[in-house]
């Protein structure tokens, strides 16, 4: 087997540490059901059946991404993504019906599109720009879901507080940012949200300013909230994988934020020899016409610093979607600019999945049910001299 292919298996053992459906089972106590709950985010469905084999029996409202199955008893409502629309607001309306009949909140990333009722004096279709615009301009994931609270009835609390479980995609930023945390309150934010907005280009009047500074100012009590995973779970099952197969393996501290190219570089001029692996999500600007994310943003912009050196570099997108690409992200090698040539023009363009299509060497995994956000993994060969990397 290949180390290419040792690789994609230790990513793939990664996932199965995230698994939500047994994570939920394990958390919950053994009970003779009903549970009432809301589960909300791309892991909703495989939690309530996690929930289903804890407590017996369970029923309420699963707002996810795709169709899956989910127990009989729940309610199944697919929200748009990755910007809100009329299906979104379809199932926030429902939600906050629903929320206050819930015992149980189960809450995963990736659902702050799926599920959305802009604040009053605010239209879906202004808030779906204000989403894109937040994305394109590459904007942290607490930014964005702060500016997301601040817009939104579903949002900071808005259908809480009920007990929560959190399958986490945001690492150290918080759980109220799950999801833009449906169940947890935040705290006021106005005039932050307001610079935000402007800085990525949305036009704002008095009346919106207003709107902004008078939504979720309602002070809401705190509900018990339970972290299943995150990233670093995933991270660890990685590296426990590498470990398994007698590989050097470690995962890196922190948390992968902030400007992509910085992390990058730092990320692969700390590696040690064998595998080092991260977790989080780092800001990158996305070109409309560009196929890619992220992940194969990184992977193709890796393959520039270890070109010519027999490392591997691996991104992936934990939830089996990058961007906008049907990819999952990429593993990238010191051969790689050989076979595809020089990468500045796809870079430019964040069209990076087009390039790494071409050169064999992108992922397909399909979405994978959960969100933990990305994986970066390096690999270093552990005998022999230490290779060159341009960083």
């Amino acid at each position: 087997m290949s180390r290419r292919e040792d690789i994609v298996r230790w990513l793939e053992m990664g996932l199965e540490a995230v698994d939500p459906e047994r994570l939920t089972r394990e958390a919950l106590e053994p009970a003779s059901g009903p549970l009432t709950v809301l589960a909300i985010g791309k892991a909703a469905a495989a939690m309530c059946r996690g929930a289903e084999s804890a407590v017996g029996r369970v029923d309420g409202l699963c707002i996810t991404s795709q169709q899956e199955r989910v127990p009989e008893g729940v309610e199944l409502i697919i929200g748009d993504h990755p910007l809100p629309g009329e299906a979104s607001l379809a199932a926030g309306l429902r939600a906050i019906d629903a929320s206050s009949q819930t015992e149980v909140a189960l809450i995963s990333g990736g659902g702050s599109s799926l599920c959305e009722v802009p604040a009053d004096g605010l239209t879906i279709e202004f808030v779906a720009d204000v989403y894109e615009k937040l994305l394109d301009a590459g904007t942290s994931i607490a930014e964005v879901n702060l500016v997301r609270a601040h817009l939104s009835k579903t949002k900071g609390g808005g259908l809480g507080p009920i007990p929560t479980y959190v399958i986490s995609d945001v690492g150290g930023a918080g759980t109220d940012v799950v999801s833009s945390g449906p169940t947890i309150g935040i705290a006021p934010a106005a005039d932050r949200v307001i610079e935000i907005m402007r800085h990525v280009g949305v036009r704002l009047d008095t009346s919106i300013e207003q709107i902004v500074h008078s939504h979720n100012r309602v002070s809401r009590p705190s509900p018990e909230v339970f972290v299943l995973a995150d990233g670093k779970t995933a991270a660890k099952g990685v590296a426990m994988a590498a470990v398994g197969d007698e590989v050097q393996a470690r995962v890196k501290p922190g948390w992968i934020e902030g400007d992509l190219l910085e992390g990058l570089s730092d990320f692969v001029g700390s590696a040690h020899r064998g595998v080092t692996v991260a977790a989080g999500e780092p800001s990158v600007p996305a070109d409309p016409q560009g196929r890619g994310g992220r992940n194969t943003h990184a992977a193709l912009t890796a393959a520039r610093m270890i070109e010519g050196t027999n490392a591997l570099f691996a991104a992936l997108a934990t939830d089996g979607v990058d961007g906008r690409s049907d990819s999952a992200g990429a593993i990238v090698d010191g051969s790689t600019l050989t076979r595809g040539g020089e990468p500045s023009s796809a870079l430019a363009r964040y069209d990076s999945a087009s390039y790494l299509e071409a050169t064999d060497d992108l992922i397909q995994t399909g979405p994978t049910g959960t969100n933990v956000a990305d994986l970066w993994l390096i690999w270093k060969p552990e005998d022999g001299p230490e290779p060159i990397l341009s960083v």
